[in-house]
């Protein structure tokens, strides 16, 4: 018997794709490295990397570039708390750019990643016009493991969704496609431009 072809929709483009597996490369070193004093230049130059790749990622979602665009995926935490409840009870929508919840944790992470590489980049610089280096070590350890927290979120919630909807999220995030949605799903309220 042979296999039905799966009609397919291109969601992620390249920019997407390469910032997501590099600032993944990026902060598993950084958070690698944290801890030992022979590794602190690699532990730098990675949290720099993830610092340089973050601002990036934010210029790109606005320029308004289809899914990638932070227009395509408000902010709404009420929407997240709705697609949360429903992914526990099984019946969440399909979306095929970021559902709410996706969304409420990417500016979540967002957020999290900057102070991390803010503040590491200040205590690697001795605080330099801030005399706080207790504090600055303090922001930096505890924004660094919410972000770790963040990303366990949001693995957790990629393979979630991809049970939910038979789609494989990380082969999207790969192949820049996800599968076309059936008759019935909704998609998201987001156009490609």
């Amino acid at each position: 018997m042979m296999k039905k072809e799966v009609p397919m929709q291109y969601v992620w483009d390249p920019f997407v794709r390469i910032f997501h597996w590099s600032l993944v490369a990026a902060f598993c070193v950084a958070f690698y490295t944290h801890a030992s004093e022979w590794d602190r230049l690699i532990h730098v130059r990675a949290g720099y990397t993830a610092g340089i790749l973050l601002v990036a990622r934010i210029g790109w979602g606005l320029m308004k570039t289809g899914y990638a665009s932070f227009d395509s995926f408000p902010l709404n935490p009420m929407q997240a708390a709705r697609h949360i409840y429903h992914v526990l009870k099984g019946n969440a929508k399909r979306y095929i750019g970021h559902n709410p919840a996706g969304s409420l944790v990417i500016y979540a992470m967002l957020i999290a990643g900057l102070t991390a590489v803010c503040s590491g980049w200040l205590v690697f610089n001795e605080g330099w016009l801030l005399d706080q280096p207790e504090l600055l070590q303090t922001i930096h350890k505890y924004s660094a493991w919410g972000w770790l927290m963040l990303v366990s979120m949001h693995i957790v919630g990629v393979i979630a969704e991809s049970i939910l909807h038979q789609d494989n999220l990380i082969r999207a995030m790969i192949t820049g496609c996800k599968r076309v949605s059936k008759k019935g799903e909704r998609q998201a309220q987001q156009k490609v431009v």
